[in-house]
């Protein structure tokens, strides 16, 4: 009996050192099947996440060609129809309807997402590269400046952009030395005119709105019309479907603008007063008559006279025909007409416009922001003649296009709408 006792206690022992080393091996594989399962999930959402964001981004193009349709498409009608060409907010591309912004501006369904698409005129703000110091300073006084700091900020942009090297007023003598000495004096610091200098002026055109944050004096809360450090700068999908939700309602009382709101370096300089907004509007006379108190009476009887905030209803829009019925929608006599025209030039054409798309799947948004030029373009068919015969252009294309045109020999026409900047979030 002893000698069966002593054989079964190893047995015994043998048993749970086993049993143990199986609960180890059981625990072990469950953490890795656990670790695995968590890898796996992680991939397959981030598969899901891919997917959503390639088909918003599908979707924000589908928005885009839907935009340049429009373009193109009231540039043909105004042509093939012998109709005035003047551009406002009565056109097809600036229309806000259900077909751009959905019903109760949720947006326009297509597949499993939706998108909206919203396009602003170019035209219809200042060009920044050919601002002028009554311009900037308006601007500045709007934004709410005092007279010498808007003179020192509005110095500050031309010298950015001007050919010279001496600084404007306030400022005096060389640009980068100037404003190296009064950058060390804002940060507390020392800088020496014998060492180089800590500030350099571009002294070219501006290549972006975006240039003016490098400038002395211009802060961000000019720039976004927002303080960084009170509250989040706006959201630019947050911006872009706001807008479409105030697009069919009056809006008497206007966010904050900051400057990237009324300039541009895309226009040729004339600003289109069919286009042209509030703020625009309102900076547009406050640089001529002044008076804040005048200019936002000129500016409103001219909202007035185009019932811009009637987007909901177009039909109810009207344009201006010409500058010198704007001139008298706004009450101004001949003399103010020429001083706005040399402050900055008008016109009621528009040929650059920006084009905000916004597509959306499962919460998964993807905004494209492109800036595009439009323009009529015209071809004589004799001229490819000579693509014929290099053998550019296929015999099968060369055999339509002469099938269409052989017995008549007129200028094609086609307008044209091309891409010059292109952005992604």
């Amino acid at each position: 009996m002893n000698q069966t006792i002593s054989v079964g206690k190893p047995n015994r022992g043998r048993q749970a050192a086993i049993l143990v080393l199986t609960l180890w091996i059981v625990v072990v594989l469950g953490l890795i099947s656990a670790s695995m399962l968590e890898e796996v999930y992680l991939e397959l959402k981030l598969a899901k996440y891919q997917r959503d964001d390639f088909e918003a981004m599908v979707l924000a193009r589908a928005g885009v060609a839907r935009a340049i349709a429009d373009l193109r498409n009231d540039l043909m009608i105004d042509y093939a129809g012998k109709h005035e060409m003047i551009d406002s907010t009565n056109d097809v591309w600036a229309r806000m309807d259900e077909d751009k912004v959905g019903q109760d501006n949720k947006g326009v369904p297509l597949g499993r997402g939706t998108y909206w698409v919203w396009v602003e005129d170019e035209w219809g703000k200042f060009n920044l590269n050919m601002a002028n110091l009554p311009v900037l300073k308006a601007a500045l006084y709007e934004l709410g400046l005092e007279e010498r700091d808007a003179q020192t900020v509005a110095s500050a942009i031309l010298d950015w952009f001007d050919p010279d090297d001496r600084a404007l007023p306030p400022g005096t003598g060389f640009e980068d030395e100037y404003y190296s000495e009064v950058i060390a004096k804002k940060s507390h610091s020392r800088w020496d005119k014998d060492q180089p200098p800590i500030y350099h002026c571009k002294n070219d055109r501006f290549s972006s709105v975006d240039e003016l944050l490098s400038i002395c004096g211009v802060t961000p809360e000019l720039f976004y019309g927002v303080d960084p450090e009170k509250e989040a700068l706006p959201d630019p999908i947050e911006r872009l479907k706001s807008r479409a939700e105030r697009a069919g309602t009056p809006n008497p009382r206007e966010k904050q603008f900051g400057l990237r709101d009324i300039f541009t370096v895309y226009s040729a300089g004339p600003i289109n007063v069919n286009t042209a907004d509030r703020t625009v509007l309102r900076i547009l006379f406050r640089a001529v008559l002044n008076d804040p108190q005048a200019a936002l009476a000129s500016a409103e009887k001219v909202l007035a006279m185009r019932k811009s905030t009637a987007r909901a209803s177009s039909k109810d829009e009207k344009a201006f025909r010409d500058i010198t019925q704007f001139a008298q929608a706004a009450g101004l006599p001949p003399h103010v007409l020429d001083q706005l025209n040399r402050v900055a030039p008008l016109t009621i054409r528009s040929d650059t416009y920006r084009i905000y798309a916004l597509g959306e799947v499962n919460g998964t948004r993807h905004l494209i922001c492109a800036v595009v030029a439009r323009s009529l373009e015209t071809c004589n068919p004799d001229s490819l003649n000579s693509l014929f015969d290099q053998g550019i252009i296929n015999r099968r294309l060369m055999e339509a296009f002469l099938r269409r045109h052989r017995d008549k020999r007129e200028l094609i026409e086609q307008a044209t709408v091309r891409v010059t900047q292109w952005q992604e979030l």
